[in-house]
């Protein structure tokens, strides 16, 4: 199945889906809507999932849980000796994220019915704001600035969640705390980073993420107002494909840092939660594993996770940098040749061939069968013969005629073949003169005569 392209008319395969939405802005943020809609309800679900497997007699580690040792970590539900004792709080998130699922799926719902699919032609000026074309850094800058700000909005969130909402579980005391006083300094902070992997307090964690709120927030606010600089735009590739990249990389990024902070780090995945540390073993197939384990732990699964998912994250990023780039162009065209001629839903790649029709010489043509009657006088005595076919003739050799016998099958063509290569068939004499069936003159001397010139004389064949 291909799809097209509204603007360019490019066309794309099947599982290039995100292509076609290009140069349709509108529709490229319902995607998001119901993307953001998907997520919501597959983390609610689970939740509820994982509440009602979790048992308060075995360690949370033990357990193969994901989502409930996060929430846990967050301080979300009161814990005793390292286990959760009120599973209730984790219940209503998870209520609360399905509910979101359900505004999330009304949206989209709006925006594929409401809102054009371009929002170059919304009717509301604040929509039209957001459309945007690939190859435009100015309005890419824009929405980068969106986007940044409301990653500083969601780091501030959860200082807002350590130092007035409760607070966070602290691995340190084994309780949720708040936190009065986060690290301010920017020594310590630029120290910390980098040292990042060995934070051990609190304190430094919520600090931390104040600074790195405030800056997001005002670089995005910057990227608003400005456009890239112009070493930017000589530097940087500005297409679909190259966004993607760009996104793509720093996501395979943050993972990889997610991955090395669950696997060595104990403040933020705490072992109570999430098992002892791990080792990593980085040879042909790096994995994090524990030597003290027979059963993998809740860390390992995560560990693991995060890291092999950026791996492949990162692998769609120098992809798609490739197609931006024009390096893997010749790959791209010739997969999607091979996915154009795929004529079976079994085979996945076909090799396209020409196959020329082949005579087949044991079929007969038969003669029709309908009596045709003479249009003029002088083709009655040829009428009568209808069961002769005449010969070859040339110049020198008149036409004979060979009588078909009655119990051999008529055919539109019958020749007897002569042994002198220089004979011609059917062909008009070179010579100017009668015609060797004695046709009035002058007439065209064809094999098929359509017009016929009436003649004084009554005597046609000699006779």
């Amino acid at each position: 199945m291909i799809e097209t392209a509204s603007d360019h008319k490019a066309q794309y395969p099947w599982w290039a889906g995100n292509a076609r939405l290009t140069n349709l802005s509108g529709t490229f943020l319902t995607a998001h809507i119901a993307h953001a809609a998907i997520v919501s309800f597959s983390i609610g679900a689970l939740i509820l999932l994982e509440i009602n497997r979790y048992s308060p007699d075995r360690p949370m580690s033990e357990q193969g849980l994901f989502l409930l040792p996060r929430l846990a970590t967050q301080g979300w539900s009161q814990v005793s000796d390292g286990q959760v004792t009120d599973t209730y709080p984790f219940f209503a998130f998870g209520v609360v994220l399905l509910v979101s699922a359900a505004v999330f799926t009304a949206g989209t719902l709006f925006h594929r019915w409401q809102v054009p699919a371009s929002l170059e032609e919304s009717k509301n000026p604040l929509a039209r704001q957001y459309h945007f074309s690939w190859d435009d850094p100015k309005k890419l800058s824009f929405i980068l600035g969106n986007h940044l700000i409301f990653l500083g909005i969601g780091a501030l969130l959860l200082v807002a969640k350590a130092m007035f909402f409760g607070g966070l579980y602290d691995a340190n005391i084994g309780q949720v705390r708040v936190v009065t006083e986060p690290t301010l300094s920017p020594g310590i902070i630029i120290d910390r980073i980098g040292h990042l992997f060995d934070v051990n307090n609190l304190e430094d964690v919520v600090g931390g993420h104040i600074y790195v709120g405030a800056l997001l927030i005002v670089a995005g606010i910057w990227h608003m107002i400005s456009e890239p600089w112009d070493w930017v735009k000589r530097r940087f590739l500005f297409s679909g494909n190259a966004i993607l990249s760009y996104s793509l990389f720093s996501l395979a990024l943050t993972g990889f840092a997610g991955s090395y902070f669950c696997g060595f780090n104990t403040l933020a995945y705490p072992v109570e939660f999430y098992g002892a540390p791990l080792s990593l073993k980085s040879s042909l197939l790096p994995h994090y594993f524990d030597p003290n384990q027979l059963e993998p732990t809740t860390r390992v699964w995560l560990a693991n996770t995060y890291f092999y998912l950026s791996f492949f994250t990162l692998q769609g990023s120098l992809w798609h940098f490739g197609l931006a780039s024009g390096y893997f162009e010749p790959v791209l065209q010739s997969w999607k040749a091979a996915f154009s001629e795929i004529r079976t839903a079994n085979l996945a790649y076909q090799r396209a061939f020409n196959h020329q029709p082949q005579p087949n010489w044991n079929t007969f043509y038969e003669s029709p069968q309908v009596e045709l009657q003479p249009a003029f006088a002088y083709q009655e005595s040829a009428q009568k013969s209808l069961n002769y076919l005449y010969e070859p003739s040339s110049n020198s050799v008149a036409s004979t005629r060979t009588k078909l016998q009655p119990n051999h099958r008529q055919v539109l063509y019958q020749f007897n073949y002569p042994n002198d290569e220089e004979k011609t068939f059917y062909e008009s004499s070179s010579r100017e003169g009668k015609s060797k069936l004695e046709y009035p003159s002058p007439m065209p001397q064809n094999l098929y005569e359509t017009t016929y010139q009436k003649q004084k004389s009554s005597k046609l064949y000699g006779g």
